[in-house]
């Protein structure tokens, strides 16, 4: 709810309604108020992916809770922009520390022929809070909309508290008795899968042990150094398709283009899609693999967006183009389903599957920064880059990373579905293996 607030508040902030002071907020403005939270979340990557590592993932779920109420009742009570500011991002700073600990904890948690299914769970569940955001914030005042987020955060901590600890960290941490009742807590009192789990545990976790755990020691790994580019162009490429700004500034995008729907109907429709997409990753990602999911989406992905740099193009050159209205919300509504099928949603849990557990905290860090970053460039600097390569140009570009990142994808990255961990780090040290049981054994030897 945090990430969808710009959608339908910012069209407020700028109508001329009697908020903050009355004042209208510029375009320069605008772009802080959609960006901030990137830069909030670029800063909390390294902290929360410190606190899941030493004090556990439960302890970094705990500490997104009061920050994220204490955010909300700044727009709540606030009448400055400048708190507006601050609150934008504090919540961002919230929003990154979810995107470390909740991937890290699921992947965890999940056996390997459900992990990718579960890992689909965030976004899904985040689609449905763009559906309420996106019809209920045009509905009523910035304020209310903020008092009824500030309910969600206290919800979760009442929730939470039922959950175990992840089993890993707690081997990790010599709490092997407690590892034992998270488990079987997790695996719905199966004795035997919980104790099957546990000899998983012990072998992964005797192995870290035996492994020099410094970042130069981390990236002398082949393994570790091709994951951690894997996770550079996959999280890039997930913010410099131009899913935020074409989200944040939606409204204003179907304004443009005068099409037959109206533009908050239009957003919402896009929330619905997204979900949906959502969805059909949670089907899709086990079935055709990961790597054809990525590769199909991306490359419709940037046909979409090419064709509608085309229909700006033409508008511009004063063609009538009424008859064909429909086609950017169907260009925008089809990337959006895509990206959800796609790499909004696969590209995580992809993230999530290629580090053994001794490199799982610099590559968590190393990826958040790179997408909190990307995401903060490509908002903060949309407009910058219509000014210089006008509107239709702007969905060129973000067309031509689409269609790179599925040539990246094509050659390099690993297919992770229903595989162990130790046979995709063999495969990603260039081991030639076919199997999980030739991995285990050419590890063992």
């Amino acid at each position: 709810m945090a990430m969808a607030w710009p959608t339908p508040s910012l069209p407020l902030l700028k109508s001329g309604k009697p908020l903050l002071d009355g004042r209208i907020i510029s375009e320069e403005e605008e772009a802080w108020l959609g960006s901030l939270s990137f830069l909030g979340a670029l800063v909390s990557s390294p902290i929360f992916s410190y606190v899941s590592q030493k004090y556990g993932r439960k302890i970094a779920g705990y500490s997104v809770v009061i920050p994220f109420i204490v955010s909300w009742l700044f727009i709540v009570l606030s009448e400055s922009l400048y708190l507006f500011y601050i609150s934008r991002f504090s919540l961002g700073f919230c929003c990154g520390g979810v995107i470390v600990f909740c991937p890290m904890y699921v992947g965890e948690i999940a056996e390997d022929s459900i992990r990718g299914a579960l890992g689909t769970f965030r976004s899904t569940l985040g689609n449905i809070a763009f559906i309420i955001m996106y019809a209920v914030g045009p509905l009523i005042s910035i304020k209310d909309m903020a008092t009824i987020c500030a309910i969600i955060p206290i919800v979760f901590a009442f929730t939470y508290y039922w959950i175990p600890e992840s089993p890993l960290y707690l081997m990790k941490n010599g709490r092997s008795q407690e590892a034992m009742e998270s488990l079987l807590w997790l695996r719905g009192g199966d004795v035997q899968a919980a104790e099957l789990e546990m000899r998983k545990l012990t072998a992964v976790v005797k192995k870290s042990e035996s492994v020099n755990t410094s970042i130069r020691s981390l990236l002398s790994s082949r393994g570790t150094r091709s994951a951690l580019v894997i996770c550079i162009v996959l999280g890039a490429s997930i913010q410099l398709s131009g899913i935020y700004p074409v989200l944040n500034y939606a409204v204003s995008i179907f304004e443009l283009t005068g099409g037959s729907v109206e533009p908050n109907t239009a957003t919402i429709i896009l929330a619905i899609v997204q979900m949906i997409g959502s969805l059909s990753s949670l089907f899709l990602l086990d079935i055709a693999g990961r790597r054809l999911l990525i590769i199909v989406t991306q490359t419709i992905m940037s046909i979409c967006l090419a064709g509608l740099g085309i229909y700006f193009f033409l508008q511009q050159q004063n063609y009538d183009l009424i008859s064909v209205g429909f086609l950017p919300i169907l260009f925008v509504g089809l990337f959006v389903f895509l990206l959800s099928v796609g790499l909004g949603t696969v590209g995580y849990v992809v993230m999530s599957e290629m580090f053994s557990p001794e490199a799982r905290g610099i590559a968590t860090t190393v990826t958040t920064i790179t997408v909190w970053l990307t995401a903060f460039i490509s908002t903060k600097f949309y407009v910058n880059i219509i000014d210089l390569l006008g509107l239709q140009g702007c969905y060129w570009l973000f067309a031509f990373v689409c269609i790179v990142c599925a040539v990246f994808t094509f050659f390099k990255v690993p297919e992770t579905k229903n595989r162990s961990l130790g046979s995709i780090l063999c495969e990603l040290n260039g081991e030639d293996v076919k199997s999980d049981e030739e991995c285990v054994e050419k590890t063992a030897s």
